[in-house]
């Protein structure tokens, strides 16, 4: 009889533990989470007077969305570019609007070999923290200063929507400005 009991209690358990092991997959699978995307970002939503708290955002949204092409220093490799000339292009006519656009929309284009895929799926809220991060790291930092106008994520909001292809962001690259002294 005790056999019979220890035999029936190691077979419950393992059948819970593969239901269990097949429940998580199932909802990993449908990708349910138990705090949803919204509220994370609200903590980092812009309050009155248009205070937007961006630098954790950005710095751990620059880990999960650049650094594996870009590099965990921004410094690039291989066909990916480093991200030090992104305050050259920001400066640049329409530039302002060419970082974000190049970010929703993406990038192809001659200048290198694999081209920057459209990261649409990334909100207002945190697109504008990961812009913020670069531009004020990364080599960038001289020329933002603490207060300098950076992005807001209504910025961001008014690029959405329009129908940009990649091609079309290469096209609308901005000349970049002659390099300053340090």
């Amino acid at each position: 009889m005790r056999h019979l009991l220890a035999n029936v209690v190691t077979y419950t358990i393992g059948v819970l533990l593969l239901l269990g092991a097949a429940l998580f997959g199932w909802m990993r699978s449908r990708q349910w989470t138990f705090t949803r995307e919204e509220t994370v970002l609200a903590r980092f939503a812009p309050a009155p007077p248009n205070d937007f708290v961006w630098q954790d955002l950005g710095r751990e949204s620059y880990v999960r969305n650049c650094a594996n092409c870009h590099g965990r220093r921004g410094e690039g490799w291989d066909q990916y570019p480093g991200l030090s000339h992104l305050a050259d292009l920001f400066e640049g006519e329409g530039g302002r609007d060419y970082v974000i656009d190049l970010h929703l929309y993406g990038l192809t284009g001659d200048r290198f070999r694999a081209p920057m895929p459209p990261m649409r799926h990334i909100p207002d809220v945190e697109m504008a923290a990961v812009l913020n991060h670069t531009l004020t790291n990364f080599g960038n930092e001289r020329r933002f200063a603490e207060g300098a106008a950076l992005y807001t994520p209504g910025d961001v909001a008014e690029r959405r929507g329009k129908d940009l292809s990649p091609w079309d962001v290469n096209r609308r690259r901005p000349p970049v400005p002659p390099a300053r002294p340090k």
